[in-house]
């Protein structure tokens, strides 16, 4: 293997997320109170995943697959997780080094990578050339669909047959969620861990719910009982003038609950809904207007608006330093933001978003696509068989090497706290939901609310009809791009 030499940027902080498409395996049988042997229900489990997945065999003769992957140097969000030069020790470094070498000597390839700040803008422009520069692109999720998805300047893997879709390596959410015109122009999963951070998470002060006498957060979680009710009622009870001056700021006082603006679109889709949706045919329509999502925005702003128990800041530095001085009980931001909550002395605990009410079902969270990067293959790769084929094979690999390196990493570098933080997360990262609206953004449908909270208005009706044309008219933009470039 072989790679580009480039100065690196020094990176002040490593965010990684995760999302883990789990290996579905046989259920225990508990017949006379007995479970089955577990060794025999993994062999079982991997017998059944090899004889549906059968492992291609191939022989690339040298053949270069060319990477080019996003590095900014933007929040800590740029992370090496497709290909390293070298082991160093790091047990994620070494398990991406030694599944992509796997990988490398079993299909007779060579991985060649490139860091840019704009990928895609040089896709795009390789793209426009018919030049084949790189064969496997990781950016910014909302810059691949919005910009090269939609002018056909990326592969569809329903047409890249040596790719197994419906492979539990594969995040099947994201197969549902966006594909726009039933073609699937971006992968996630266990390949790399770019693209799970960020996911939306919960963390609580573990000390606070102690002192304040709160129960078992996990269990809250468990019996179905963490919902916006439950969140605003714990944010009301955990807030406290700590000097005494009859005034909340944010320098001064202890906060039930630190959340940006856009967490109330993050409440809105743990909640049930979402901004736009896509109908059978695969074509998206707009849903931030239903009757549910109206009124659950009702819930959230009283929430949101309560400036005696919900505060936020501008820099994610006011984020980390409110959460580790012990001034606040619960944040929900992304997934990246845990990693830099390492030298925090007391212990949290993370949780999902919460549910809207006890009654809905399941558990769902959302995710920030300008923070997640994903997979794609541009559409000037001459063989996409081929790179399908090593994706296919890096994402397999990746679910017995680098997914549980990632778990130990969790664990021993203080991020994860305590065994029933790996359970939640693994509860989270299977609720996943990819809102199509927030990743295409049409007519500002999902920044836009931003503007909407500071303006501290509550009459939502109001405000998505005033957008409401403008919206649509970007939307049916897009999917006239879509099927004229087809």
């Amino acid at each position: 293997m072989k790679m580009a030499q480039e100065k690196k940027k020094i990176i002040l902080f490593l965010s990684i997320g995760l999302f883990v498409s789990l290996i579905s395996c046989k259920k225990p049988d508990v017949s006379n109170g007995q479970a089955e042997d577990p060794a025999a229900a993994q062999s079982e489990a991997s017998v059944s995943i090899e004889q549906a997945y059968p492992y291609a065999e191939h022989d690339f003769d040298g053949a270069a697959i060319k990477i080019l992957a996003r590095e900014d140097g933007y929040g800590g969000q740029d992370f090496e997780d497709i290909f390293v030069a070298e082991m160093n020790g790091e047990v994620l470094n070494d398990a991406v080094y030694n599944r992509t070498l796997a990988v490398a000597e079993k299909y007779n390839v060579e991985f060649e990578i490139a860091y840019s700040g704009d990928p895609v803008g040089m896709t795009a422009k390789n793209a426009k050339a018919g030049d084949d520069a790189h064969q496997i692109v990781q950016e910014k999720l909302i810059y691949l669909q919005q910009t090269l998805a939609a002018q056909n300047y990326l592969c569809d893997f329903n047409k890249i047959y040596s790719v197994a879709l419906e492979a539990p390596w594969y995040n099947q959410n994201i197969l549902r969620d966006l594909s726009i015109n039933k073609k699937v122009t971006v992968l996630g999963g266990d390949m790399a861990v770019s693209d799970k951070s960020g996911i939306n998470v919960t963390m609580f002060n573990k000390k606070m719910v102690l002192d304040y006498g709160l129960g078992d957060m996990y269990k809250i979680v468990r019996e179905g009982k963490w919902t916006l009710g439950k969140l605003q009622e714990l944010a009301k009870a955990t807030s406290k003038d700590l000097n005494g001056d009859g005034k909340m700021r944010f320098e001064d006082d202890q906060w039930g609950l630190m959340a940006e603006h856009l967490v109330a679109w993050c409440l809105l889709v743990s909640g049930g809904s979402r901004l736009a949706d896509l109908d059978s045919d695969g074509m998206p329509y707009i849903t931030a207007n239903t009757p549910k999502a109206i009124s659950d925005w009702d819930k959230i702003l009283d929430i949101m608006y309560d400036k005696d128990s919900r505060t936020m800041h501008s820099t994610i530095e006011g984020y980390t330093d409110i959460f580790m001085e012990g001034r606040n009980f619960l944040q929900i931001n992304v997934m990246s933001t845990l990693f830099l909550m390492r030298a925090m002395e007391e212990d949290f605990g993370i949780i999902p978003p919460p549910k809207c009410d006890e009654a809905q079902k399941d558990y769902m969270t959302a995710m920030s696509p300008w923070v997640s990067r994903f997979i794609a293959v541009p559409s000037t790769c001459q063989n996409t068989e081929m790179v399908g084929a090593v994706i296919d094979a890096l994402s397999r690999e990746s679910t017995n090497t680098v997914m549980p390196a990632y778990y130990d990493n969790l664990i021993n570098n203080k991020i994860a706290r305590d065994e029933e933080s790996i359970e939640m997360l693994k509860m989270i990262f299977d609720s996943v939901v990819y809102d199509i609206g927030s990743i295409y953004n049409w007519g500002n449908i999902w920044l836009m609310h931003q503007g909407f909270m500071d303006g501290g208005s509550k009459d939502y009706v109001s405000f998505y009809e005033k957008n409401s044309a403008a919206i649509q008219a970007d939307l049916d933009k897009t999917i006239e791009a879509m099927l004229r470039n087809d």
